[in-house]
């Protein structure tokens, strides 16, 4: 059995999000040499097999990594029974380990000659991200082999469950519990001995419940216990006890337990990836490339707009990267005079200028170094500014205003803007040669609108932060709030969420926030996104151009497909939500957006 392809979904996502990172493209193949996941030009051979006496074999047989770079002769190439036909032009193999066995292989390769200097400007880095890559799945197939033994005995299975830090429920094929850990118990609020929960159906204890399985994705639920509403985020995914009886594991977290380790840092506190709220599948995507991006010390760019949480990401990576332990230092370009940036960077010696301390200053470089030094709204540094950032990237060292030595330093480079800075750079408004220094691994912040669910997540987040502040008690919003927020588009994301819920609160003697409560800005805008038209405007196709029946079909087609991109956003969630609305698969969209 291979266990790679039980996961091929999710392996096919991270490569997707390797591939948009490191502009190189990514495939994976189990120990039978089968195609698992792929981009580029391998997306289109997933599920064929490579030959026996390819690279892929001999790193399955070896089971240690291969580099085919700079080989111009594709001396190593020749052996293989593709050689005449594969466009491959360098690679990088590593393999797949679980249990001191080989189980499949990873691989980045370029097919142009960008890829090829990128390749080799940056072999260790990218070898230590392919290296991530495999141990991202290895944990993963680690997991299910630990699931797929749970007949070991109720002893063991309860001392496993129990040790994981979430609601844990497992059901048979009749949905009877068979086995429910510590947490679970104390979340639902039920006395274990006196309900005597084994054996009892799910129904019977939440109601109106159905055990279907969520395709490893997170949902939010209320979910109705005795008289009282719990609100979850949940995922079920299906697993098998003795080969043949297909059960279910419900894992789950209340709301209120996410929220509340939301709220257990403040600025004097170490910010993790765990503070971060968000359970979308963009959110989360978004969150394990900044988690694989933060094992490495290549330079980071945050792209996306005001109030998608930047600095919130910046502290996370520098927290789970090796620098933990050196200071993290931040700086807004945006909100200094053009002035003073300079010596607020690089520092300067005493008396360097007129109201200059006498004792001299050092800089946020200095005061970063052998930590990270994240530097917002970057697009706002002058272009004088620019030249010189460019030369400390390069040369790891900087000049002090007035000092005539330059001093070395140790420091990461985050960056962030909501701007567009390739846009920028084709109006040399921004220098390219820093846009690319500093776009290593770019990292783009999906908006708020994007988020699906998260949206009642952070609103129960700022709802409780905001009512503590306000010495009040703590409010909900109601059902068609709910609606009205999943249904807005939130240009201000979380910032205009926040402003939204504080007026809100202030306004309001209920415990429950309805829509008369709102302010009324929002509620205009609501309304003129009600009365906007949805569809497409069929005069704006140019007709007199088009020569048939076929060709007029395209272009509405394409129009049809540019509205829902721009409307869902382009990312990989955002496609799935087209594809769905459509009745078309995933491959069938991404055809015609290739088309088109």
């Amino acid at each position: 059995m291979s266990y790679l392809k039980l996961i091929d979904d999710k392996i096919q996502s991270l490569a997707e999000s390797l591939s948009s990172i490191l502009n190189i493209e990514t495939t994976v193949v189990d120990e039978n040499l089968l195609r698992i996941a792929g981009t580029g030009d391998f997306y289109y051979r997933i599920n064929e097999t490579s030959p026996e006496n390819s690279l892929f074999a001999r790193v399955l047989k070896r089971g240690k990594p291969e580099l085919k770079l700079s080989d111009k002769n594709r001396a190593i190439c020749l052996q293989c029974s593709n050689s005449a036909t594969c466009k491959e032009r360098n690679s990088m193999i590593y393999p797949i380990k679980v249990e001191d066995e080989v189980i499949g292989v990873v691989s980045f390769a370029s097919f142009n000659e960008e890829q090829d200097k990128l390749m080799l400007s940056k072999k260790e880095e990218y070898l230590d991200m392919l290296r991530h890559f495999a141990e991202s799945i290895e944990k993963e197939i680690t997991s299910i082999m630990m699931m797929n033994k749970l007949n070991i005995g109720i002893a063991e299975i309860n001392g496993i469950i129990n040790s994981i830090n979430r609601g844990i429920i497992i059901v048979d094929k009749n949905e009877r519990i068979i086995h429910i850990n510590s947490k679970a118990i104390k979340a639902l609020g039920i006395n274990f001995s006196k309900s005597k929960i084994i054996n009892k159906r799910m129904g019977n204890i939440i109601k109106n419940f159905k055990v279907e399985d969520t395709n490893n994705e997170e949902l939010v639920g209320n979910w109705n216990i005795g008289d009282r509403i719990l609100r979850v985020i949940y995922k079920i995914n299906y697993i098998v006890l003795d080969n043949k009886n297909i059960s279910a594991l419900i894992d789950f977290e209340t709301l209120d337990e996410i929220v509340n380790r939301a709220m257990t840092y403040n600025n004097e506190n170490v910010i993790t990836f765990e503070n971060i709220i968000g359970r979308s599948h963009v959110m989360l995507d978004t969150i394990n490339k900044a988690k694989i991006a933060a094992k490495s010390d290549s330079t980071i760019f945050l792209h996306g707009a005001s109030g998608t949480g930047k600095e919130l990401f910046a502290r996370s990576i520098h927290n789970a990267s090796f620098r933990k332990n050196g200071p993290f230092v931040a700086i807004n370009c945006a909100t200094l005079p053009e002035n003073l940036i300079e010596s607020e960077l690089f520092g300067y010696e005493k008396g360097s200028f007129t109201g200059a301390s006498n004792k001299g200053k050092i800089g946020k470089f200095e005061q970063a170094n052998n930590g990270t030094l994240f530097l917002d709204e970057i697009a706002d540094l002058p272009l004088h500014l620019q030249a010189k950032l460019l030369r400390v990237l390069q040369e790891k060292k900087i000049d002090r205003i007035g000092s005539t030595a330059p001093t070395e330093i140790n420091v990461r480079i985050i960056s962030a803007t909501h701007k567009n800075l390739e846009e920028m750079v084709r109006r040399n408004e921004f220098r390219e040669d820093l846009y690319y220094r500093l776009n290593v691994i770019p990292l783009h912040l999906p908006p708020l609108r994007e988020r699906g669910e998260d949206i009642l997540l952070c609103s129960q987040y700022i709802i409780r932060k905001l009512c503590n502040k306000m010495s009040k008690p703590e409010k909900y919003i109601s059902k068609e709030v709910e609606e009205k927020f999943m249904s807005y588009d939130w240009p201000g994301n979380v910032r205009e969420l926040e402003n939204v819920l504080e007026y809100a609160i202030n306004f309001t003697d209920d415990d429950v926030i309805g829509l008369d409560d709102l302010p009324e800005y929002f509620l205009k805008n609501l309304e003129k996104a009600n009365k906007t038209d949805k569809t497409i405007d069929v005069d704006a196709i140019d007709i007199d151009n088009i020569t048939s029946l076929d060709e007029l079909t395209k272009e509405y087609e394409k129009k049809i497909l540019k509205k829902l991109i721009d409307m869902h956003g382009d990312t990989i969630e955002g496609k799935r939500k087209v594809a769905k609305k459509l009745n078309i698969s995933v491959t069938t969209l991404y055809r015609k957006l290739n088309d088109y």
